[in-house]
């Protein structure tokens, strides 16, 4: 019998749903993946890359997440073996890994996230993403293979180029767009609406539909978000709990204005 929590996230995928989630920068309160999964939201992407959080967060957060029902994701730093082993470790559900510029990159990443016979990721059960059991090591290698989530951001030119390929790869279950860091790659920073960044996400669209991998975007205009999702989009991730609150705050302050 295996102790590996079952993935909300990746279950709805699989059945064909879209899902809505966003990102975490700042807020290290547990409570938080509760106030975001009253709002309605599917996952929380906790952001390891530009965020302030530590391991010990990290592991706070994904428990919480877990138990509500909120899939937990963290974005890590880089793809190396340490990064993305302590997140899963701890009680990360999924991983998405920024900055890949090769299919070589991402099959690397595979190896770090999957157990034998599928990668070589050490294994040491009865910590967070176990809930502290045990239980039978080769059942539990299976489930965790299964259910962790593997999100390969598409934000180089490199992984556009080699797009095909890497969404051939077994273990690749999102390729998810990075609009601004893709349209610096791509010599139209920050023009959501350039043709060389439309071009991008509609191949990217296209590659998914092909080879069956749920595409993505995180984006913090909530009229591309709707645009895409539209033409297909299913991960649909948008600004952070601190953009969040800051635009609930400005709707109040701003019908309050005339009485200040």
């Amino acid at each position: 019998m295996t102790i590996i929590p079952p993935n909300r996230m990746k279950s709805l995928l699989r059945s064909g749903k879209s899902v809505a989630g966003t990102m975490l920068a700042e807020f290290r309160q547990p409570s938080v993946m509760q106030a975001l999964k009253n709002a309605g939201y599917d996952f929380a992407t906790i952001d390891m890359e530009h965020g302030v959080f530590d391991y010990e967060s990290v592991a706070d957060l994904s428990r919480f997440g877990r138990h509500i029902g909120i899939t937990p994701l963290v974005r890590v730093p880089d793809k190396e073996y340490p990064y993305i082993a302590r997140a899963l470790d701890v009680g990360a559900q999924g991983i998405m890994v920024p900055r890949l510029r090769s299919a070589d990159d991402v099959r690397e990443v595979v190896n770090v996230i999957k157990y034998p016979p599928f990668g070589g990721r050490g294994c040491s059960f009865g910590r967070g993403h176990t809930d502290f059991h045990g239980g039978s090591l080769p059942e539990n290698m299976r489930a965790a293979n299964e259910e962790t989530l593997l999100i390969v951001q598409v934000e180089t030119r490199g992984a556009l180029d080699a797009i095909e390929e890497i969404a051939s790869i077994t273990g690749v279950d999102v390729l998810l767009i990075g609009p601004t860091d893709l349209s610096i790659d791509l010599g139209v920073a920050g023009q959501l609406d350039a043709p060389p960044l439309i071009e991008a996400i509609n191949l990217t669209l296209a590659v998914c539909e092909k080879h069956g991998v749920a595409p993505g975007i995180q984006i913090t205009d909530l009229e591309w978000l709707i645009h895409w999702a539209e033409l297909g989009m299913r991960v649909l991730s948008s600004f952070s709990e601190v953009a969040l609150l800051q635009r609930g705050g400005i709707s109040v302050t701003q019908e309050l204005a005339r009485f200040r």
